[in-house]
């Protein structure tokens, strides 16, 4: 059976051969840095959007885009925002949730584990990097991050960047940056948050009515001091998912049972606090903030299943144990060191991070262990960006220039029956990589952002990675905005523990997989173009198209295979490369002052240039049609129309997915001004894949119902 993947397994502001094109044109710019940019300030204003999906009518301010913090509508690269009201009117509770609302970003099952991966214009989740408040996530399996193991309740907004960003993020950034932005510690306010839902007949309990998932969140945050220079924030939430049943006395389990629950703590410093003005010229150092963060989250995984051992099928459980630690702490302040000239200010932010990721995964045959794996991978890194104040040449030509560095450590290691899987027992990476990144404003209508980053890494030494992005701006007789956008850049992806030390042993089925040291990074080149404008006062349209190359991709090369007696032993190689290509549209309709209908429809082809076939997983179509009515003042109405097309599951065979159509309707209702009531019913179709055909990856859930309920103060 062949399987082909693109994987690693894959103030208003006036306005090879990649490499050297886009080195070049940074010549002809002054040279900028890129760099892991502070999280959205804490004292930045609310997000005011509304709509139930990405509108381009809404201008929130982002910091994913150049780095800094800018309008949405200035941002010289495209990019998607999910904000926390659109979270909320959608029920979102986890990171899987949220971006099953952008209509060109694809999610799929992480193979083997209980969770959801993200894939990006045909890129894979090893391929695209996550980050909370410009700082990754672990990736759970070492190398692909569980969409489901990050609870939205600390969410101000999302932050969606496709194609190569390894100019401005590093390595993993092939694909596009997805930066969950948490939100400032407010007023003293609080809120609770609670909800139960039913599969029907799919409730392992056997039971219709049953409460099949549960979910609660509370948080309470506020000021410490009068003076509101110490702020403070403790929030929880916690979900428990009895997972789905076909048949509620048999031993299998259609969905694995899950339970998970996260506790974060944040603590802010302001010395300004409010007793200090703004308008102080005569400090050396203002505007500056120092902030800690822990979170500790917990999962609990229950698997049954069947496994074929001749001449009969035995009942097998899997219990997984799950336990995350994250530590962040971060400071950023304003510096105005020109005594003559306070309007000279330098922006200087730091952050650093810990991430201890554990899993303990136990496998039974008859109540009997018969395999006990044991996973531990950790994350330590701290990065550091200087924004130079702005360089004006001219009226119409302004250069703003940021440097940075960063430093990063990965550790790795995993046992089964207290055995190393590992090439050795404890693996690690170390890198160091330094950016320069450039925002060059000509005018009121053009921006060309450039930027390259250097990375040092112990094992593959040097590699650099460019990016130029152009913007034009243009206001018509009418007065309404049209943006271009374009952007070439190179990405790339250095090889993860497990593709260079992991030993996947599976010589009870007759091979081995062996990781590889002298794996090479994939890298890529990606081109990017864009329209966003006005064409009504009621009517917005997107239109975004790319086109990628990439290079060097990590396969198991199983062309080559050496033995071991009768064991085949496979090795993971730079075997392909491979190019995705296509599209997206999307229209968003204010019909009138109650009803906004939004609809969009994305295209995504690939092709794999080794094998001469499409790669795997990547269905060609996908599109959305959403509508959200305030029937009146307190109640709203969302429904959802999904479809995504049948994709590639096997070259070989030839096996095909199936299309399929989802529909989803929220209903939400302000009972107070503090106490809101929500109810949906997910799934009316009732779409669901069959389990006798291992080739139908139509989606897991059946049809759901749901009621909540959310109260403030």
């Amino acid at each position: 059976m062949t399987h082909t993947k693109l994987h690693t397994h894959p103030p208003q502001l006036r306005r090879s051969r990649l490499t050297m094109s886009v080195a070049l044109a940074l010549l002809t710019l002054a040279p900028v840095s890129v760099q892991a940019a502070p999280p959205l300030a804490e004292n930045n204003g609310d997000i005011t959007s509304d709509a139930a999906m990405p509108s381009t009518r809404l201008d929130p301010i982002v910091v994913t885009a150049t780095r800094s913090e800018r309008a949405l509508s200035e941002a010289p690269v495209a990019l998607q925002v999910l904000s926390r009201q659109q979270l909320d009117d959608n029920h979102a509770h986890t990171l899987k949730e949220a971006l099953a609302l952008l209509p060109n970003v694809y999610l799929r099952e992480v193979h083997g584990k209980t969770g959801y991966e993200v894939s990006m214009q045909g890129f894979t989740g090893d391929q695209v990097l996550v980050l909370i408040d410009g700082l990754p996530i672990t990736a759970s399996t070492g190398s692909t991050v569980n969409l489901n193991q990050y609870m939205n309740m600390d969410i101000e907004q999302i932050e969606v960047v496709q194609g190569a960003a390894s100019a401005q993020f590093g390595s993993a950034a092939m694909g596009g940056v997805i930066n969950i932005i948490t939100k400032p510690i407010g007023a003293a306010t609080g809120h609770i948050t609670t909800e139960i839902a039913s599969n029907g007949r799919q409730n392992p309990s056997g039971k219709k009515l049953d409460a099949n998932k549960r979910y609660v969140e509370a948080s309470v945050e506020g000021a410490l001091d009068k003076n509101q220079r110490f702020h403070a924030r403790l929030s929880g939430s916690y979900l428990d998912n009895n997972g789905l049943s076909l048949d509620h006395e048999a031993w299998p389990r259609l969905k694995d049972a899950s339970e998970q629950s996260q506790v974060s703590a944040r603590f802010s410093y302001h010395p300004d606090g409010k007793g200090i003005s703004d308008n102080d010229d005569s400090r050396l150092v203002k505007n500056s903030q120092y902030w800690l963060e822990a979170n500790h989250y917990k999962e609990d995984d229950v698997s049954r299943f069947n496994y074929y051992v001749a001449p009969r099928y035995l009942a097998q459980q899997r219990d997984e144990h799950i336990t995350k630690q994250r530590f962040s702490v971060g400071a950023r302040a304003d510096i105005t060191p020109h005594v003559h000239n306070r309007s000279k200010t330098y922006r200087l932010s730091a952050q650093a991070l810990h991430e201890e990721y554990q899993s303990e995964s136990n496998t039974k045959t008859q109540q009997t262990i018969t395999s006990a794996r044991d996973t531990d991978i950790s994350t330590t890194l701290a990065q550091a960006q200087l924004d130079l104040p702005e360089l004006l040449l001219s009226d119409k030509h302004i250069h703003l220039i940021q440097v940075g560095g960063q430093v990063q450590q990965d550790k790795l290691s995993q046992t089964k029956n207290k055995f190393s899987e590992l090439i050795s027992d404890n693996v690690s990476r170390d890198v160091g990589e330094l950016y320069i990144q450039d925002d060059w404003l000509i005018g009121d209508n053009w921006e060309v952002l450039s930027g390259i980053r250097y990375q040092n890494d112990e094992d593959f030494g040097g590699h650099t990675a460019p990016k130029v992005s152009l913007k034009y701006n243009h206001l018509d007789a009418s007065g309404r905005d049209h943006v271009f956008r374009s952007s070439i850049g190179g990405g790339y992806r250095v090889p993860n523990l497990k593709e260079r030390y992991y030993v996947f042993d599976h010589s009870n089925l007759g091979y081995k997989v062996m990781g590889n040291p002298y794996l090479q990074p994939e890298t890529s080149t990606s081109y990017q173009i864009g329209y966003q404008g006005q064409l009504s006062d009621s009517v917005n349209l997107t239109v975004n198209g790319f086109y990628n190359e990439v290079n060097d991709l990590i396969q198991t090369d199983e062309d080559n295979a050496t033995f071991d007696g009768n064991i085949a032993i496979y090795k993971y190689m730079n075997v392909d490369s491979a190019k995705t290509y296509g599209g997206d549209i999307g229209i968003d309709w204010q019909v009138d002052e109650r009803a906004k209908l939004q609809a969009s429809y994305a295209y995504l082809k690939t092709h794999n240039n080794v094998t001469d076939t499409e790669l795997t997983y990547k269905p060609n179509h996908k599109a959305m049609l959403a509508l959200d009515y305030q029937i009146n003042d307190k109640l709203q109405l969302i429904p959802r129309l999904n479809y995504e097309s049948k994709q590639l599951i096997n070259t070989s065979e030839q096996a095909y997915s199936p299309s399929w159509w989802t529909l989803d309707s929220k209903l939400n209702y302000d009972a107070t001004a503090n106490l809101s009531l929500y109810a949906a019913i997910n799934n009316i179709f009732d779409v669901q894949r069959d389990v006798t055909d291992t080739s139908d990856y139509r989606p897991i859930d059946n049809r759901e119902w749901l009621l909540g309920a959310s109260y403030h103060w």
